[in-house]
């Protein structure tokens, strides 16, 4: 699989892992279950931080791909 398609695949699986746990925190919190909500939060807080990283690792190969490309450009037009 393109390595693109990979990482953006995965930033969409966190995300939607996002979406179900802002819902059970917010299940759990109106029942009272305060601990779990605390976990499911830390879930969250983790998914969040996995899709800042994903993000960053799609700029850089991104930006890999743009600077091959280019010099590819430039060697040829030698």
């Amino acid at each position: 699989m393109d390595p693109l398609k990979l990482i953006e695949t995965q930033i969409t699986k966190e995300k939607l892992c996002v979406d179900d746990l802002v819902k059970e925190v917010a299940l759990h919190t109106k029942v009272g279950r305060y601990q779990l909500a605390a976990e499911r939060g830390r879930d969250m807080q983790n998914s969040i931080i996995r899709i800042q990283q994903l993000e960053r690792q799609k700029e850089l190969y991104l930006y890999a791909v743009e600077s091959v490309s280019k010099n590819r450009r430039e060697v040829i037009n030698l």
